[in-house]
């Protein structure tokens, strides 16, 4: 997805080359789909984002909670729990970060937006 967020943002700024002028109404249709499929995909990867950090805490809280209850023979609950939660940890982290480029790209995007629309209102305020 990182990379269809690159590509769509390098085309788009390649075919608005001229600041000053209104991009063509075919370019903005383009554009606005594809901001709403971006956001779209931002919203899915949030929350997929926060279940496995949901399970990830479900997972941590087991794995403590059996660390301090389960006598010797339970050893291999525990470490079982255990990797399940390094699993979530990994996982979880990855998610995040794809998350964060996926965001600050589609934060991008809406720029581009305002920017085609001629709206940039708040480089006046400087």
């Amino acid at each position: 997805m990182d990379k269809k967020l690159k590509a769509c943002i390098e085309y788009i700024e390649s075919e608005y080359k001229d600041k000053n002028k209104k991009a063509s109404e075919e370019l903005i249709s383009y554009h606005l789909q594809m901001v709403q499929h971006f956001q779209h995909e931002r919203l899915v990867h949030l929350i997929v984002t926060m279940f496995f950090a949901l399970f990830l805490l479900i997972s941590f809280a087991m794995f403590i909670f059996m660390s301090i209850t389960l006598t010797k023979c339970g050893e291999i609950l525990i470490i079982g729990t255990g990797l399940i939660t390094l699993i979530l940890l990994i996982t979880t982290l990855f998610y995040a970060a794809h998350y964060y480029k996926l965001e600050n790209g589609t934060q991008r995007l809406e720029d581009m937006t305002r920017k085609l629309y001629g709206r940039d209102w708040w480089k006046k305020r400087k």
